[in-house]
């Protein structure tokens, strides 16, 4: 039974309502740290938990010697052949896509001058090699080599000619590298050595998108660039142009290197801060990159953003949402790289235990995986269960070819740096306590403790969620129902007709006649650009924004992960929020109030997001007896108590809302007393996933 709220939880809502932070301030400050050197290397344990914001937390969890395994502790079961029946069944579906010169066309993309025609999209064909080539290699499939060797030779002449797939060249190199080290063996003598041409033909600054260290893209190439280095296929006359072309963009990225050691890409999603990390963990794993004048500075980033990532997986496995590209198969991919490429870090640093829960990390990302593997063989790339052809959910640059093949290349990639001598021990997820703020600049907050796990935006990208609580996920459970919130002014793909609005759980009010909620608030959005020419912007209507979220950690606290967040909004309509959050092994318990300075209240009501829908199905939905509602889905059940008082009715309201995961449906519920604010507890138990 949820327990009732303590009697400070008031009181501290008082105190941080008022602007005022408790004493616990400064210990959460504990673990802070200053900035790292850049070109120091990272020996051992301690070295990198002096140089990592989270250093003290880390510290407490991995103690030396390593704690006894919680007697609840169960493996996997998967090794790293598992990871090939993922990439088996998406190459036996994109077989059949294949057309007769190597390309892979998306069925689903149709060409306009051809509508009886798909496209080819991106890097498909080259992941495609890339996974042919590691299931001849690794799994003996030798029917697979002439689609194999078509893909290779298609994509590695489009890489020479700038012919490639929608002009994304700088992602073909990596995979094309690793692909060739299992074809080349394997193909007649002439071919062979007419690839080896083609591979010394190329020069960086001629080939690639991004050849100034701009972004994402530019770590995938120059990830793929010393690979080629290190294979012997960059040309004699080019070898030294081409060490400093990859020491110059090396140098360059560390603008985007986090004292997290998180990838700062613009807007600060997650997905892309995992992305050019994975690239970075091969590189070096592959020992590509051996001499280089950055080396230190590359190391370092990847060992304390390897470190961050084991605090920010969820006990589900799953990568944490937020921004671009989040919720799409291949995060989880790309955390099994990072985790495989740390569990072998770690066990060659003599620390068995951290490379043990790396080793978790990958084999549950996996895991999370196969829980989107479709009937035919590929995976769901977004995490729902909406037929491809209808994209929902869908980045406008996700397509069911690039993004399932280019998962496969990744879990390629894990399969190369997996070492099976590594047990798995827990990640901290799913049994430890602790939170991890990484709101500067990040703007996210995550949490676990007792087997429960929180993810929260302080503010939100409102092109892709609502400010507020994310997630609730729990060890033991597969796929919760609250995994996702509904974004104000979304850019990814609903169904025809879907609404545009925010929705995250917590209290609502009115602005004139509409309801709204901390999720209507986001992080400011720049000003359109204008020329001196253009004429004026038409007056906009002002942004509802968060000004500044305040997130204080309590680490006395013997009861969980406990935090608290006071958020100062403005905006049309804005009231002041403050938050109270405390996650233990009973449940996620939070506690929401209008701040004292919000201004007074006559009506507010309080919203919870229910996924009615999971993209093919309605889900199980009750909301008796009052104050209680339940919802029930594939993988997960979800129950929401009202702690009292008060004691809430509550009604299906408004319309159906996408999200990543589905529809989602604001259950609502009045609130008699508004100035007092609301407790509620959330859990949550397995439920059967169905396809």
């Amino acid at each position: 039974m949820p327990r009732p709220p303590r009697r400070n939880v008031i009181a501290w809502l008082l105190l941080v309502a008022a602007g005022a932070a408790p004493p616990a301030r400064a210990a959460a400050a504990a673990d802070a740290a200053p900035p790292a050197t850049r070109s120091t290397f990272i020996h051992n344990f301690d070295d990198a938990v002096a140089r990592h914001p989270a250093g003290a937390t880390l510290a407490r969890l991995f103690p030396a010697p390593a704690p006894a395994l919680p007697p609840e502790f169960a493996p996997t079961g998967l090794t790293k052949q598992d990871y090939l029946k993922l990439v088996a069944g998406n190459v036996d579906f994109w077989k059949r896509h294949q057309n007769p010169a190597g390309a892979i066309i998306d069925p689903y993309e149709k060409d306009p001058a051809d509508p009886g025609q798909g496209l080819e999209k991106q890097y498909s064909t080259p992941a495609f090699a890339l996974s042919c080539a590691t299931l001849i290699k690794e799994a003996g499939r030798d029917d697979l080599l002439d689609a194999a060797v078509r893909a290779f030779s298609f994509a590695l002449s489009a890489l020479q000619n700038k012919t490639t797939a929608n002009a994304h060249p700088d992602f073909y190199i990596p995979m094309l590298v690793h692909a060739h080290r299992a074809l080349k063996t394997r193909v007649p003598a002439d071919v062979a050595a007419k690839w080896e041409g083609q591979f010394k033909a190329l020069v960086p600054q001629q080939v690639y998108k991004d050849t100034r260290g701009g972004g994402n893209w530019n770590l995938v190439n120059v990830a793929g660039e010393a690979l080629r280095r290190k294979d012997d296929l960059v040309a004699p006359e080019q070898l030294a142009a081409q060490q400093k072309y990859l020491d110059a963009m090396l140098a360059a990225q560390q603008k985007h290197f986090s004292r997290y050691g998180m990838y700062l890409d613009p807007n600060v999603p997650l997905a892309y801060d995992a992305f050019p990390r994975l690239w970075l963990e091969d590189m070096l794993a592959d020992g590509a990159y051996p001499d280089g004048a950055e080396r230190g500075a590359v190391e370092q980033f990847v060992m304390l953003g390897g470190l961050s990532s084991l605090l920010l997986v969820s006990p589900s496995g799953e990568w944490p949402s937020g921004g671009r590209s989040a919720h799409h198969q291949w995060n989880e991919a790309q955390s099994a790289v990072i985790g495989e490429a740390n569990a072998a870090r770690w066990k060659r640093l003599g620390r068995d235990d951290l490379a043990g829960a790396f080793k978790r990390m990958a084999r549950m990302s996996v895991e999370s995986i196969f829980r989107w593997q479709r009937p035919s063989g590929e995976l769901w790339i977004v995490k729902n269960y909406a037929e491809p052809a209808g994209r929902f959910g869908f980045e406008g640059y996700s397509f069911n070819s690039q993004y399932n093949l280019l998962a496969a290349a990744m879990l390629c990639i894990a399969h190369a740096r997996a070492d099976e001598s590594i047990p798995e021990r827990p990640m901290p997820s799913e049994h430890a306590t602790y939170v991890y703020d990484i709101s500067d600049p990040f703007t996210k907050v995550v949490a676990a403790s007792g087997g429960y796990y929180v993810l929260v935006d302080i503010a939100a990208d409102g092109h892709y969620n609502g400010s507020g609580l994310q997630r609730v996920h729990r060890r033991g459970v597969a796929l919760s129902p609250l995994s996702d919130s509904a974004a104000p002014d979304r850019w990814f793909a609903g169904a025809k007709g879907d609404p545009k609005i925010g929705l995250a759980p917590g209290i609502q009010w009115k602005d004139g006649d509409a309801w709204i909620g901390l999720a209507d608030f986001q992080r400011e959005k720049a000003a359109p650009k204008t020329s001196a020419t253009a004429p004026p912007p038409a007056p906009a209507r002002p942004q509802r924004v968060v000004k500044r979220a305040e997130v204080i950690i309590d680490p006395s606290s013997d009861l969980g992960a406990v935090f608290m967040i006071r958020y100062d909004l403005e905006g049309p309509g804005a009231r002041d929020v403050a938050e109270r959050y405390e996650i233990t092994a009973d449940g996620v318990q939070c506690t929401q109030r209008f701040a004292d300075d919000a201004g007074p209240v006559e009506t507010a009501r309080f919203a919870f997001p229910l996924l009615v829908n999971d993209g093919a199905r309605d889900t199980r939905v009750s909301l008796d007896p009052p104050g209680r509602l339940n919802v029930g889905g594939s993988g997960g059940e979800l129950t929401l108590q009202i702690l009292p008082p008060p004691e809430l009715k509550f009604t299906l309201d408004g319309p159906r809302i996408p999200t990543h995961n589905g529809h989602v449906q604001a259950a609502v519920g009045t609130l008699d007393d508004p100035v007092t604010g609301i407790g509620w507890i959330v859990t949550l138990r397995p439920a059967p996933i169905a396809k």
